[in-house]
């Protein structure tokens, strides 16, 4: 009798240690958070139109002004010694005075690269040299330059002769040298690529050109 009862309650007590749960276990809930990137359109809208830039050197040089004017009148040597410049070459003379009136002059930094038709003014009786590149210079027919060609919209260099009065014991003639760079990108992204060094632009250039100076003038700064 004892026998068929325990054989009895067997398949039940077999049951009962291999039944699953009846409750589901409590789900792991992860709190998660969304980050917002800023609207790259709206970014590129505010760095689509770079500003006019005017960057400025000036150096005093123990020669006359003269001397100065035609180192910088010579155009097609600016490949020579000035940074940036790359190429240089004078298309059109003066009749009168064999000065240059137009030239191309190709800038380069880096991947970044272009040649500009130049309008280059001699003024010997106000002792300036003016280049004007881009837009500027010539007067372009409608749709023949795209927005978004090249690196800048334009660029202007002035070189400007100051003539110094001697002291009271004669001394050496002694001239003042001042540089104008006006510029503007074409784009943000040139903008950015240049920014490392646009600051600096105008003095290296007044640097390179007193080098210049003392070579020419066999003479060691």
């Amino acid at each position: 009798m004892a026998n068929l009862r325990s054989s009895s309650f067997a398949p039940l007590l077999r049951r009962s240690q291999f039944t699953k749960p009846s409750h589901k276990p409590t789900p792991i809930l992860i709190q998660s958070r969304a980050f917002n990137l800023p609207s790259l359109s709206s970014f590129a809208h505010q760095l689509s139109t770079p500003t006019p830039r005017t960057l400025s050197a000036t150096r005093t040089l123990p020669f006359p002004p003269l001397r100065l004017f035609r180192i910088i009148s010579a155009v097609e040597s600016y490949r020579d010694f000035l940074p940036f410049l790359t190429a240089s070459s004078v298309t059109a003379r003066d009749r009168t005075t064999g000065y240059p009136t137009q030239a191309y002059l190709t800038v380069g930094y880096g991947p970044l690269s272009e040649t500009f038709h130049s309008k280059v003014d001699c003024d010997e009786a106000s002792w300036t040299v003016g280049a004007r590149s881009g837009d500027i210079a010539f007067q372009q027919k409608k749709g023949e330059r795209r927005k978004d060609e090249g690196l800048f919209e334009y660029l202007d260099t002035i070189w400007r002769l100051v003539p110094l009065q001697r002291g009271a014991g004669g001394g050496m003639e002694m001239t003042k040298v001042d540089l104008v760079v006006k510029f503007r990108f074409r784009n943000a992204i040139h903008a950015a690529m240049m920014g490392a060094v646009e600051d600096q632009v105008a003095g290296m250039m007044i640097e390179a050109f007193e080098k210049r100076v003392m070579e020419l003038e066999g003479r060691k700064g």
